[in-house]
């Protein structure tokens, strides 16, 4: 608001005072005539001039509304969380609700941890409004060069929104993530993609329906290769060893660590120092996720190190674990294997005291979702 005073120069204060005084009007409430021009007689020897006084009040009301433009901001990503995928085929689905709760699989998805909603904010959009939202479904790949097999994202979880009175509003999402079912394996990678958010609402100073959109980010990880170390080695201890051409002497090492020792004919085993069973640990599983755990089959032969083509060779078979079979991880998506196995002499032509020396050997273990 601005004040304008506009003043022309006044005649001397005593002319001024006479003019009033013949007004029978107290000043304080005089009233003027339509116009402004007064005449007054002037007395003898006294020269009045005409008594111009304008006053111009002018007041310039200037009201300035900001208006602020709707804005969409991403507040958190939609991110699935890390997840293994124990086969592709056929599809597999994974819904995450915007709640982040009740999570829903299909086929042969697997969830190693947990992932977020995504959050958008809404501002500058007109008071007590419906906005109408909608995505487009998209694929996620991973990042880098490259053809993946990719995962796809579809049925959109939203809640219906209405702005507040100042013109706000938040949005939490979720989705569903689908395989392609086709056979081929996904690869251990952050997998990530973009779509379109569109809101459509009623705009009421134009007297009709507008858009808004924005480019929101999705994501997941996946990881379906397991880590299995090993914790101790699986050792048969310190043997005395005496081959036969007829019998073969066996040391059978139970998961537990107890071991029984068989000496048929003239072969020989005799233990100098305790075995040990082998322990491994699996983890960067499923929490509370079955496995199997499968042991190699097929025999292994310990050669010694220092002369593997002239000494006789340990053969290692049956191998056996506990737990066995299928098996649920833990809470923190680990699982801790103990292992045993068959220790048996080899058959030679002679009867062949083993030489000194280390005899080693490689067996393989799968565990799989």
């Amino acid at each position: 608001m601005l004040l304008i005073l506009v003043r022309l120069p006044q005649p001397n204060l005593w002319r001024q005072s006479k003019f009033i005084k013949r007004v029978s009007t107290p000043l304080h409430s005089l009233s003027l005539p339509p116009t402004i021009w007064s005449k007054a007689t002037p007395r003898k020897g006294v020269r009045l001039k005409h008594l111009l006084f304008l006053t111009i009040l002018c007041w310039l009301a200037t009201t300035t509304t900001a208006v602020a433009q709707p804005l969409i901001e991403e507040q958190q990503p939609l991110n699935f969380g890390t997840l293994a995928i124990a086969s592709n085929s056929p599809v597999s689905r994974f819904t995450y609700p915007r709640t982040g709760t009740n999570i829903n699989i299909e086929g042969q998805f697997a969830l190693i941890a947990s992932g977020s909603p995504g959050l958008y904010r809404f501002t500058g959009f007109p008071a007590y409004t419906p906005l109408s939202v909608s995505l487009n479904n998209t694929t996620l790949t991973p990042s880098g060069g490259g053809f993946f097999e990719p995962l796809t994202v579809d049925n959109y979880d939203f809640a219906e929104l209405t702005t507040d009175a100042q013109g706000e509003a938040e949005l939490s999402l979720g989705a569903r993530l689908n395989t392609t079912g086709n056979g081929i394996s996904y690869v251990d990678a952050p997998y990530s993609s973009t779509t379109v958010l569109r809101v459509d609402y009623w705009q009421p100073d134009v007297r009709a329906f507008v858009f808004n959109t924005k480019t929101i980010d999705l994501e997941t990880e996946l990881r379906s290769t397991l880590t299995i170390n090993q914790e101790q080695q699986l050792n048969f201890g310190t043997l005395f060893a005496h081959s036969s051409n007829t019998n073969q002497a066996v040391l059978t090492l139970s998961p537990s660590g107890s071991y029984t020792i068989s000496e048929p004919g003239n072969s020989r085993l005799i233990s100098l120092a305790k075995p040990d069973q082998g322990v491994l640990r699996v983890s960067g599983a499923a929490p509370n996720y079955n496995l199997t755990i499968t042991p190699q089959v097929a025999d292994v032969l310990l050669e010694h190190t220092q002369s593997p083509g002239s000494a006789p060779h340990f053969i290692l078979s049956n191998l056996v674990t506990s737990p066995d079979g299928t098996v649920m991880t833990g809470a923190n998506g680990e699982l801790v294997i103990k292992i045993g196995g068959t220790l048996k002499t080899e058959l030679t032509v002679s009867p062949t005291i083993y030489p000194s020396g280390e005899y080693e050997g490689t067996y393989q273990l799968t565990v799989s979702y």
